[in-house]
């Protein structure tokens, strides 16, 4: 079973985060459309022949986290270790990722900041979420992100997804042609997540291990910019059955001040009702 939809997201960090961080506003998905007045009929994504099992590991940090670049290295060495396997954003969130002194540039967005307050549930920092196992509430501490890891590498897939990007600057837009797979036939509502993860970007970091402790060129990678599906994705799936294929098209707007060159897309399939992560995968905005 195929099926194709076309959707437009008109604005890029199109969740507005509420003062109590509770509620978001949603896209408007009954009036998304693909752009094809402007692009023609889309191109298509790449197959998916043998599912594969990934993993999102989602890094909570400050640059005023002292602890946080320990946290950094860990990932770091699980993303070196799987670097097709393992999809990692940086996501600074909560006080300890404020505007204060030399740490001038704010870094947060609203969807970051909505993952650790309204989801997490904490101001805690360093923290993070592999897969999101035991749900969207759930968090772990950077000394237990390997054993997680190694756990969900070696689940059997239930679903895969391909992606394939264009970047129109004429219009400042990016068009995603994503193809999603279900090896099994899951209950409820399927999500998608797109979010834009940008690196290097050397800005200031507070690093206990360091001496000075202020490191003021510090190199942030894989820092969570914004999304283009909202915090909690878009329903792109309801009750799929084993082997139904879907392709989806979004042309999503692009912040022509930001180089693409530094970008990453990360595509992820979340459970409707759980959030846990189904599987996820990454490519280079530009290739």
């Amino acid at each position: 079973m195929k099926s194709t939809k076309y959707i437009f997201i008109y604005v890029l960090a199109s969740l507005m985060l509420l003062p109590s961080c509770d509620i978001i506003e949603l896209p408007d998905t009954a009036s998304l459309a693909f752009r094809e007045d402007l692009y023609g009929t889309p191109a298509q994504p790449p197959a998916i022949s043998d599912m594969i099992q990934r993993v999102l590991l989602e890094d909570f940090t400050g640059h005023q986290c002292g602890n946080c670049p320990e946290a950094h290295i860990v990932a770091a060495e699980i993303l070196d270790a799987h670097p097709e396997h393992i999809a990692l954003v940086a996501i600074h969130a909560g006080s300890l990722a404020g505007v204060f002194g030399p740490y001038t540039s704010d870094w947060t967005t609203p969807e970051g900041e909505f993952y650790l307050f309204s989801q997490i549930g904490s101001d805690q920092l360093p923290t993070g979420r592999i897969n999101r196992v035991g749900g969207a509430n759930s968090s772990s501490n950077f000394a237990q992100w390997q054993t997680q890891v190694t756990e969900q590498l070696a689940e059997i897939p239930q679903a895969d997804l391909a992606i394939s990007t264009e970047l129109e600057t004429e219009n400042n837009h990016v068009n995603v042609h994503i193809r999603t797979k279900y090896g099994v036939a899951r209950t409820g509502n399927i999500k998608l997540t797109l979010m834009f993860a940008e690196g290097p970007i050397i800005a200031p970091q507070l690093n206990y291990d360091a001496d000075p402790e202020l490191i003021t060129d510090y190199e942030h990678k894989h820092m969570l910019r914004g999304t283009g599906t909202g915090a909690t994705g878009l329903v792109v799936a309801s009750n799929p059955t084993t082997n139904q294929e879907d392709v989806i098209h979004y042309t999503l707007p692009w912040n022509p001040t930001w180089d693409p060159q530094n970008f990453e897309l990360i595509g992820f399939l979340t459970d409707g009702e759980s959030g846990e992560v189904i599987n996820v995968r990454k490519i280079d905005l530009v290739p």
